[in-house]
């Protein structure tokens, strides 16, 4: 059994104080379960939450961007701004740091986003990989992935294959 340290961070202060107090702030059967068991001392979980999202970043190893993404079916556009404003963010917060964060884009964005988004950071530590989750099943669908998808190019091949491994 792999155990990894997870931070949840969302401006939200509500859904962090819920999630630190081992309530989901989202309907998911398992995430209940899983919260009511760590509650309980029945389950190790080692997940924190904080609205601190900069000194969050500061210190990751792998950064999961999954920000709204809202689609216009009149425009055919998706807005990616909040994507950006966090990966503004992590640049930001990550300044200093030799070794950068893997960033993994978890939100739905267009074909090509990714290519473009590293250009217009400069940040080239960005991949993509989709979520096929359903509603109200997230965190079962997680633990139990149809498929696992990541895309990089080749400087990044390592960490996306250790990140598919993390999903797996």
């Amino acid at each position: 059994e792999i155990n990894n340290n997870v931070t949840v961070t969302d401006i939200i202060s509500e859904k962090v104080d819920s999630l630190n107090s081992f309530i989901s702030p989202i309907r998911d059967e398992y995430i209940e379960r899983f919260l009511e068991e760590a509650k309980e001392g029945k389950r190790r979980l080692n997940i924190k939450a904080s609205s601190d999202a900069s000194s969050i970043y500061k210190e990751a190893d792998i950064i999961i961007i999954a920000a709204p993404t809202n689609y216009d079916p009149n425009m055919n556009f998706f807005d990616c701004s909040a994507v950006e404003s966090v990966l503004d963010l992590i640049k930001t917060s990550t300044e200093g740091r030799k070794i950068k964060p893997l960033i993994v884009i978890k939100s739905t964005v267009p074909v090509g986003y990714t290519e473009s988004v590293r250009r217009k950071t400069g940040m080239n530590n960005i991949i993509f990989s989709p979520e096929f989750l359903r509603e109200s099943k997230a965190l079962y669908d997680n633990l139990s992935p149809s498929r696992i998808i990541v895309g990089c190019d080749d400087a990044m091949r390592k960490d996306a294959e250790t990140f598919a491994m993390l999903l797996s």
